[in-house]
């Protein structure tokens, strides 16, 4: 099935079961429906499929449609917090280079 039929279903399921973050899914709900609508997607291209949609909003209940302006919020700081976890996880693993490297196959450690 195509993407744009999927983001259809992932935004009129969304507008029926979750309509702000008061109402919030779990992912693995939204994933079942659209199986069951015979999309043949997986977890991981079902958040990529939403990471393009700005009217779908995450929060740590699961899924939710934007529709008032504290969902934006909401939506914004989950997003923020996980931006700012990849980059310090990032600035670590630079910071552990090359001390931390493991030697393989019997090379020193520079």
């Amino acid at each position: 099935m195509s993407e744009s039929l999927l983001c259809a279903d992932i935004s009129s399921w969304l507008q029926t079961h979750a309509r702000g973050s008061a109402n919030a899914k779990p992912r693995r709900v939204l994933l079942d429906h659209l199986r069951a609508l015979g999309h043949s997607t997986t977890d991981r291209s079902l958040r990529r499929t939403y990471a393009d949609m700005p009217e779908v909003g995450t929060g740590q209940t699961g899924l939710f449609l934007i529709v008032t302006p504290a969902d934006r919020k909401l939506a914004e700081h989950q997003l923020e917090g996980r931006a700012k976890s990849e980059f310090y996880r990032a600035s670590e693993i630079r910071k552990a280079a090359p001390q931390g490297q493991i030697p393989l196959f019997g090379e020193e450690a520079r």
